[in-house]
């Protein structure tokens, strides 16, 4: 049994991130997303925090926010998972950040129809930090591991983020927007600079 024991582990993380990225964009929205994420937390003793629209507005996460303000949800945020070994650990922790964008319309660079469909699976990158997570709990790694997924939807809408603009990210960093389909880059910069 133990022998197998990686290959398991493995193949139900896999499993897990296949299985999110395959539902469709009116399933997993962020908010469902993170309920769902939040009941596997439970199940596996990992504790959470989610930041939402407004913890992020407090931390000055600009590049996230210039993202989310287009969906006319406000469901968007960062979920941190952590998984803490049994016996305390001396080893590092590691950390694993996922883009959790639940779809990706390009923004108001709009995605031609060809290239809009299958943009429910822009979310795949936090499917996989997940399973990872997964993974590696079921297999009692001696080292904490923090997971951080970035949910989001890359709308077009009357508040969409546009070309041109200027935001400043939580650690300062001032960015001019080029292309709004670069959403991936913008979320992920404020979620690296809380994982860091």
């Amino acid at each position: 049994n133990h022998y197998y024991a990686r290959t398991l582990a493995e193949a139900r993380g896999n499993n897990l991130a296949r299985f999110l990225t395959a539902l469709p964009p009116n399933e997993l929205t962020p908010g469902n997303y993170r309920r769902r994420v939040e009941k596997l937390a439970r199940e596996h003793g990992w504790k959470t925090g989610f930041r939402d629209i407004r913890k992020l507005k407090r931390l000055g996460a600009g590049a996230f926010l210039a993202v989310a303000q287009g969906s006319p949800e406000p469901d968007a945020g960062i979920l941190h998972l952590r998984y803490t070994p049994k016996k305390k650990s001396a080893k590092p922790a590691l950390a694993l950040v996922g883009k959790g964008i639940c779809f990706d319309t390009g923004g108001t660079n709009l995605k031609t129809a060809r290239h809009m469909h299958g943009m429910h699976e822009d979310m795949e990158g936090s499917a996989v930090a997940l399973g990872t997570l997964l993974a590696l709990t079921e297999l009692k790694v001696d080292f904490p591991v923090d997971c951080w997924l970035a949910l989001a939807q890359n709308h077009i809408g009357p508040k969409a983020y546009r070309q041109n603009e200027v935001v400043t990210a939580a650690n300062g960093t001032t960015i001019e927007v080029v292309h709004t389909d670069a959403e991936g880059r913008m979320i992920l910069a404020d979620t690296l600079t809380l994982a860091s």
